[in-house]
């Protein structure tokens, strides 16, 4: 849980808008405080807000949201057409109005703002093929604090295999100790890719986690790469909330409005 990790997912969002980059500068696109800007047709201001944390839900996990509010300043300054210009643009030139929505919908064509994931563990790097055997082929896959029977020797295979291989074997027997959806086991993925593999748990958030450690007996793990594994735990964004655009300066030529953001993240009680 972090507001600046959510407040870089909004600007990365917004710098990578194909529509905004047709005519905002990438320089123009701000992370700060509106004051003693240089003077730029457009620019975008993202103001932090003060942060608030909800009380628990009745959720089954007991789980907890954060509420982090930033104010997005939409600036446009254009030096023809008068008001009605700034408002409404003029020639191919967009008014406040315009570029305010392009910004709504920047923000609406992922409202996770690539921010959520799952849990996963990604192995260190082993190239070339894996000589598992009946003395090396089991590791221990933990997923979300759950060990179920026969999480401490999940197969990997016992014959020489290739990566994508052992990566089919370690999904199968993942997947079959889920019991159901939410249990991150029943469509637990595996997959192998530049010399490492990466198990995903099926669920996002906080609580979603893998630790990968050694098998019960016959352990493969060092031979996979995960003696030394790189293990990131799940987010989740819930839900940006758009408050009422308002207007902060009807000064000419200087146009802004403000659009308020609530962005609601779960937090791991």
């Amino acid at each position: 849980m972090s507001f600046e990790d959510v407040y870089e997912a909004l600007y990365d969002q917004l710098l990578a808008d194909s529509t905004l980059g047709l005519y905002v500068d990438s320089t123009q696109i701000i992370k700060g405080f509106k004051d003693s800007l240089p003077q730029q047709k457009y620019t975008i201001i993202l103001e932090p807000g003060e942060e608030d944390e909800d009380h628990p839900t009745e959720s089954y996990d007991d789980t907890k949201e954060s509420i982090w509010n930033i104010d997005v300043y939409a600036r446009v300054i254009l030096l023809k057409g008068g008001v009605e210009a700034s408002i409404l643009g003029i020639d191919s030139d967009k008014g406040v109005l315009a570029f305010i929505d392009d910004i709504k919908s920047a923000v609406r064509a992922d409202l996770t703002l690539g921010y959520t994931r799952h849990g996963s563990s990604v192995s260190s790097a082993k190239s070339g093929t894996y000589a598992l055997d009946a003395t090396h082929r089991y590791i221990t896959v933990s997923m979300n604090g759950k060990t179920p029977s026969g999480y401490n020797q999940i197969n990997c295979g016992s014959s020489t295999s290739t990566g994508a291989e052992v990566a089919t074997n370690i999904q199968t027997a993942l997947q079959a100790l889920g019991n159901y959806a939410g249990d991150g086991y029943y469509k637990a993925t595996c997959t192998f890719a530049d010399s490492k593999f990466t198990i995903t748990s099926s669920l996002i958030g906080p609580k979603s986690t893998v630790v990968v450690t050694a098998g019960s007996s016959n352990d493969c793990s060092a031979l996979l790469g995960f003696d030394d594994p790189t293990e990131l735990a799940g987010r989740n964004l819930i839900d940006i909330v758009f408050g009422p655009v308002t207007v902060n300066n009807i000064l000419y030529p200087v146009r802004y409005r403000v659009l308020p953001l609530k962005m609601r993240e779960e937090i791991e009680t």
